[in-house]
């Protein structure tokens, strides 16, 4: 069993004991943890909407289920409630403007959710993002609550695959590729 690394053991660190940890040293902490990154897309009567996520995983491959997490009362989370249907597009090492301009704080809704960013219409009108290492068109199952973030269960209806390249990765707050 892996113990807790503190400063003078296993080389410098900090640790967080018998107490809730800050937002910041939750941050810093999790951050250590590399993941890919996806755009998640949904449409409905008010356009187009779109964000980042690194909070992704698989779930079940029968039947196929993705799971993500999307910070309570923010417009793409709104929206997909609204729409019942969202899309996941697993993004490459070339698209970290993308990611960037997706994530961007007080993004509006509507058509400049994508401004500038290559798209196709998918499954249900949800947009698939040019150049995305694959993308899965998605059915809300469930929707819960997850702290201040809802979480999304989506059965997979729909998916494809693009061009072969290295993943966008995100670690330590950053944006990263592989090698």
């Amino acid at each position: 069993m892996a113990g807790i690394v503190t400063a003078g053991h296993q080389g410098p660190g900090t640790s967080v004991r018998g107490a809730r940890p800050d937002e910041r040293s939750f941050r810093r902490a999790i951050g250590r943890f590399g993941t890919g990154v996806a755009v998640v897309t949904t449409a409905g009567p008010g356009g187009p909407s779109a964000t980042t996520v690194n909070s992704l995983t698989s779930v079940s491959l029968e039947p196929p289920l993705l799971l993500i997490c999307l910070k309570e009362g923010s417009r793409t989370a709104a929206a997909i409630s609204a729409a019942g249907a969202f899309t996941v597009n697993v993004l490459s090492g070339g698209q970290a403007a993308t990611a960037a301009g997706c994530a961007a704080a007080g993004r509006p809704s509507g058509e400049r959710a994508l401004e500038g960013v290559p798209h196709r219409p998918g499954w249900r009108g949800i947009p698939v993002l040019s150049g995305s290492l694959s993308y899965f068109g998605c059915l809300v199952e469930r929707e819960l609550p997850g702290g201040d973030h809802t979480i999304f269960l989506g059965r997979v209806c729909e998916l494809g695959t693009g061009p072969e390249d290295e993943p966008l990765l995100f670690y330590r707050g950053q944006f990263a590729r592989l090698g």
